[in-house]
């Protein structure tokens, strides 16, 4: 979800180059895998939730744990997409959030943010009150929830950290399907991880795992495990319970980071770039109705050393 200039359009089509990970399952050595499957959590006495499965059961318990928009100062309502951020697109029902994005019938402005996109959608966002910070004190982290979303081109879900704005990266892809049914754990750094499969950029490194997700509208899990090693977290990703890669986030340890989760619409998920390319002013292809993203039993949990 960076904005820094990333060609989201670019770093797709190099995925597809490397020939796709299905599942991320092939990046990663067996025994790791087993490794990651295997890991237990710490006695339940050292566990500590932060964000409850039932915070979207009414608005004030929503009102205790997260914020509306996103979390940076100034121009929090946008970002690096075609949406600007609305609380009234943010609904709650039986414990469901539904984040919705409208198509207008012009746009409202422009971002601010790179790539600068016409805003041709009125969209939702939430952020967690709480930051997470993995360090000697807090050395687990574990995040997760029950996703349903639209997915298809100019679709742009996510439920992500990153670096308390405008630290980038970190960042941790939990769930982010950019314009099309494959969801991306993504992984970025400012320096090399090591990782197997690890892409340089300007500014950036990044690791990836995709999972092709046919039934996206159907409710999976999504899920990241976040441990400290030394100065660096390592974070395990999971799909609807199983194990699918393991990242490291170098010199991640200490670093506070925020959890967020958006509907971005068009840009980079509408296969375009900027002004040069054909469908930049109307921010087509991309839906011309409604488009929902739902969520439920979202839950943050932390262990705490002393």
């Amino acid at each position: 979800m960076s904005e820094q200039g990333l060609n989201r359009r670019r770093l797709l089509a190099s995925a597809a180059a490397v020939g796709g990970l299905s599942l991320g399952l092939t990046a990663v050595p067996a025994g790791a895998r087993a490794a990651s499957s295997a890991r237990t959590r710490r006695a339940a006495a050292t566990w500590e939730n932060i964000i409850e499965k039932t915070s979207f059961s009414s608005w004030t318990a929503f009102d205790q744990e997260w914020n509306h928009l996103y979390p940076w100062d100034g121009d929090a309502d946008t970002h690096n997409g075609a949406a600007r951020m609305h609380a009234g697109q943010v609904s709650l029902s039986q414990g469901v959030l539904t984040l919705t994005a409208t198509r207008l019938s012009s746009a409202d402005g422009t971002s601010p943010h790179q790539p600068f996109a016409p805003l041709w959608y009125r969209s939702g966002a939430v952020h967690a009150k709480d930051q997470i910070i993995v360090n000697d004190q807090f050395p687990e982290y574990d995040i997760e929830g029950e996703f349903s979303t639209q997915t298809g081109p100019g679709i742009w879900p996510a439920f992500w950290t990153t670096g308390t704005w405008p630290a980038w990266p970190p960042e941790s892809d939990i769930l982010e399907f950019v314009g099309d049914s494959t969801n991306l754990f993504n992984t970025w750094n400012k320096t090399s991880s090591g990782d197997e499969g690890e892409e340089e950029g300007e500014d950036y490194f990044v690791t990836r795992a995709q999972v092709a997700v046919a039934t996206s509208t159907a409710w999976h899990k999504y899920r990241v495990w976040m441990y400290k090693e030394g100065d660096d977290v390592m974070l395990d990703y999971y799909f609807d319970g199983e194990w699918v890669a393991t990242h490291r986030g170098k010199n991640w340890a200490g670093v506070p980071q925020r959890l967020i989760l958006n509907l971005q619409m068009g840009s980079y998920a509408s296969g375009l770039d900027g002004p040069g390319d054909a469908g930049w002013a109307t921010q087509l292809p991309g839906p011309t109705g409604d488009t929902h993203f739902r969520a439920r039993n979202v839950w943050v949990g932390r262990t705490r050393a002393w």
